[in-house]
């Protein structure tokens, strides 16, 4: 009896899906409520690669030696116009730059970028890439477009409204400062005194948010050149010189007078100058602020160190995006627009440096770090 139930079994299992008599449908039932484990196993199962990577929402192909496909979800059947299955990188897309991260991926090593695919007229995408077993790697693409569409929408939008915004603020202003000139009672000055202050607050703000536009853009003119590091450190300290008077906040410096930088001397002097603001705003009266440069390796490390209240684990992290404070009421009270350190990140990054910044219960570092001159 359990020779013929086995061959009935495994002749199920050669029939597979096909369409049998109701005899022998009886026959499959009373044999999966027996073994349904070793009667299930029989039914054609998608591939599993194929099962996992259809869960993703973004595109995402799995790519074997020779960078050739070997699994696609749809989304990348769609993005790719079918162009997947059996093809390379190269073929699939067009790019090298994707073809040349996908060898480092195939090789053992996780690689994630930026990249445009010229089989598709140059559509932006976010592509990550992670080594899997048995020499293959998985493939990640994000289409970047609508995000690229909107960011260029934003920065037309800030750009065209802070230039229009300069024209009625001028006026403004110069109305302010004619009446600033003229007699006025004591009931009037001080709100005569607060129109001028908010007045100069929003030139300030106008002035950043079409500096930021213009960097985001890549209209900012960078002119790199090899400069002493000590000249621009001084200028930097001679703008903010009578600030830190006022509020008794007493300002130092150590700049090596042979340091030499490979930057743009108006830029790096905004990037020093937006620094040292920040942290006189930041420092209690009778604190110190500290401007320091050295050489590091093939680059130049500049400093700026205050003696504030430091900054939270939690803010350091987001502390160079736009419009981001960690003392809101503060920072607006000091005349602040927000984009100061987003104005530095910028400028660092398009003279091919970077910055950052390290606090603590002491206070803040802040710092840039630039290629190091001839």
């Amino acid at each position: 009896m359990d020779d013929a139930v086995s061959m009935i079994r495994v002749r199920l299992e050669d029939l597979g899906s096909a369409e049998l008599p109701a005899d022998l449908q009886d026959l499959a039932a009373m044999l999966r409520a027996r073994d349904p484990v070793r009667v299930e196993r029989a039914a054609p199962a998608e591939p599993p690669a194929r099962a996992v990577i259809e869960a993703y929402p973004d595109p995402v192909g799995i790519i074997e030696a020779g960078c050739r496909f070997v699994a696609a979800n749809s989304e990348l059947d769609a993005l790719l116009a079918g162009r997947t299955l059996g093809r390379t990188v190269l073929q699939a897309t067009r790019s090298s730059d994707l073809d040349e991260l996908a060898s480092d991926a195939l090789a053992g090593a996780p690689r994630r970028g930026e990249v445009t695919l010229p089989a598709l007229e140059n559509k932006p995408v976010d592509v990550a890439l992670e080594p899997l077993a048995g020499g293959r790697a998985l493939v990640v693409l994000r289409d970047l477009t609508a995000l690229k569409r909107a960011e260029a929408i934003r920065r037309d939008f800030i750009a065209n409204a802070s230039h229009e915004l300069r024209t009625p603020v001028s006026a403004i202003s110069g109305a302010v400062e004619t009446l600033m000139e003229m007699s006025l009672g004591e009931r009037a000055l001080p709100f005569v005194e607060m129109i001028a202050r908010q007045t100069a607050r929003l030139s300030r703000l106008t002035s950043d948010l079409l500096d930021l536009s213009r960097l985001e853009s890549g209209e900012w003119p960078v002119e790199i050149g090899s400069y002493q590091v000590l000249p621009i450190c001084d200028a930097a300290l001679q703008l903010v010189k009578e600030r830190a008077a006022e509020r008794g906040i007493h300002l130092g410096s150590d700049v090596p007078a042979t340091l030499s930088v490979r930057a743009d001397a108006r830029a790096m002097e905004q990037i020093l100058v937006n620094l040292l603001d920040n942290a006189i705003k930041y420092t209690p009266s009778t604190g110190r602020v500290t401007l320091l440069a050295d050489a590091a390796g093939a680059y130049v490390l500049i400093s700026v160190l205050d003696t504030g209240p430091g900054i939270e684990a939690r803010h350091q992290q987001r502390i160079f995006e736009r419009f981001y404070r960690v003392d809101g009421g503060r920072a607006r009270s000091d005349g602040g627009s927000g984009l100061g350190l987003a104005i530095v990140k910028h400028l660092a990054q398009a003279q091919h440096g970077e910055v950052g910044v390290e606090s603590g219960r002491g206070g803040s570092r802040f710092w840039v770090k630039l290629p190091a001159g001839a």
